[in-house]
Parts: structure tokens; C-alpha cells; sequence
């Protein structure tokens, strides 16, 4: 049982959240008033548990409370009112999604939902957080291995088709040919960046593109454990793309520029 000095403070974190994490309920139901139905429930629940990452708490409480609202919504056959995925009543992708966010730490957790699912660039993401944006984005990518299964590919074998897919979007992108570059990409290929997403391969090639004003400088290397290149001006590297493949395809692309930033990530260049 907590007594009413941290009853107090939860409430008031609660409180001062109210925005992101109405947001956040927002996003799950799509109704503004279900919205409320969660917050108000997650608020009641505030004192029967606690955490040192409050905030990744709190958030946790209201996706289940819309959750919870969602299936009574399909039980009653009430319409959907707009629920991302919708159709007829509540959508299973959603359902399955939670109990994979269930098993990640809630530092991942946040980050995943806030940087992946909401969209919010790394820097909004780290206000949230407390992090770094580096670090921010960093938790996002590993959830998001974690959600794929640890990646693909993680053997000798693996690492060499990942290095070609690699190698061929370093090619397109040294020719500046849009069509190389979505010819790699997965048609659903996401982009995040400090500007935010960019979904899609006709809009992510044409971004992927902008590399290519250093892709003469640039060498393929383990962004953070992940495959991917990092590009050099002047022999500094300015800035990194960690990849995400789904058959033999880029999936996703987490790019970090910035001196500072790109030394901050864990870089692992090969011999060759």
C-alpha cells in the first residue's frame, strides 16, 4: 500500500503529463471521449503500483485502459469510431501488439510507442524519456528487433546478405538512382530521422537520395549492432543509418546526424 505522499506525487506527475498521455489514448481509440473513459480509469488506478520510470507507468496504464475499452466496445457492438484499424470492432493487430509491448522493459517500451507508433522525431521522444535523442532512438530500434524477432540474419551467412543489401543501397545511392534505391526497399519502408517519418519507398528514395551527397565518403559498419553505413566529411563522421531488413530488403532506415550524435552511437567498422 503507498502512502499519500507518493499517492500525491503520482497524481501530480499524472497531471502534468495529461497532454502526452491523452494523446496517447487518443491514438489508440480515436475517440475523444473514449480517450477520457481511459484517462480517467488509469487515474483511478494511481497508488496500486509504482515504478521508478513513472512516466513509461502511466503510459502503460492507459494503453491498457483503452485496451480494455476497446474489447468492451467489440463486446457491445458499438461502432468503432474511427479506432486506428478498425473494422466491425476491435482490430487483433492491436491486441497482438500489446502483449509484445508487454514484453519489453518499459524504457523501450515508451520509446517504441512514442518514436515508432506516434511518430514523435527522437527529440520529442527524449523530452518524454528523459534521455538523450540518441539514446532515444536507440531504445526504439532495440524494441523494434526485439518485436521482429531479433532481426534477421544474425550468423556469419546472415551478415553477408544483410552487407549486400547494404552494398546495393550505397550503389544507388553513390548514382543517385531513385529507382536502385526503392528497388531495395520494402514497398512499406519507414524513415526516421530528427525531422520525424517518412513512410514509403517513393518518398524514402527520394530521401535516401540526400545521402547521397556524402555517399562518395561513406562506409558500411554495425550502427548500434545493427547493419548499416556511416558518412564521413573531412574524415569526421557526420552521419549514420542503422537498417532493419525484411527479405533481403530495407525495412527500415534510422538515421542520426550530427557529429556529436553519430559519435555517440556504437560504431563497428570491418577490415576489409
Amino acid at each position: 500500500m503507498h502512502d499519500d505522499t507518493l499517492l500525491t506525487a503520482l497524481t501530480r506527475r499524472f497531471d502534468a503529463d495529461q497532454e502526452q498521455l491523452r494523446g496517447v489514448a487518443l491514438h489508440m481509440t480515436g475517440s475523444r471521449a473514449e480517450a477520457e473513459d481511459a484517462l480517467a480509469a488509469a487515474r483511478a488506478e494511481l497508488g496500486r503500483d509504482g515504478t521508478a520510470a513513472v512516466r513509461a507507468w502511466l503510459t502503460a496504464y492507459v494503453v491498457r485502459a483503452c485496451v480494455r475499452g476497446l474489447q468492451e466496445r467489440a463486446a457491445s457492438g458499438r461502432p468503432g469510431a474511427g479506432a486506428p484499424g478498425a473494422r466491425g470492432g476491435v482490430d487483433s493487430v492491436w491486441l497482438g501488439l500489446l502483449v509484445v509491448l508487454e514484453a519489453l522493459g518499459a524504457e523501450e517500451r515508451l520509446a517504441y510507442v512514442l518514436h515508432d507508433l506516434f511518430g514523435l522525431p527522437p527529440d520529442e521522444t527524449a523530452r518524454v524519456t528523459g534521455g538523450s535523442p540518441v539514446e532515444a532512438a536507440r531504445l526504439a530500434r532495440r524494441a523494434r528487433e526485439r518485436i521482429r524477432g531479433g532481426g534477421t540474419g544474425r550468423g556469419d551467412s546472415g551478415r553477408g546478405r544483410q552487407r549486400a543489401v547494404v552494398e546495393r543501397f550505397l550503389a544507388a545511392a553513390r548514382a543517385r538512382d531513385a529507382r536502385a534505391l526503392a528497388a531495395v526497399l520494402t514497398p512499406d519502408v519507414v524513415a526516421y530521422s530528427e525531422r520525424g517519418p517518412v513512410h514509403g519507398a517513393p518518398a524514402v528514395a527520394e530521401a535516401a537520395a540526400a545521402f547521397a551527397r556524402h555517399a562518395g565518403a561513406a562506409r558500411p559498419a554495425l550502427v548500434d549492432g545493427s547493419v548499416g553505413l556511416v558518412a564521413f566529411a573531412a574524415g569526421v563522421p557526420i552521419s549514420a543509418v542503422a537498417f532493419a531488413l525484411r527479405h533481403d530488403r530495407i525495412a527500415v532506415l534510422d538515421i542520426t546526424t550530427g557529429e556529436d550524435r553519430v559519435r555517440a552511437l556504437d560504431l563497428a567498422f570491418s577490415e576489409d
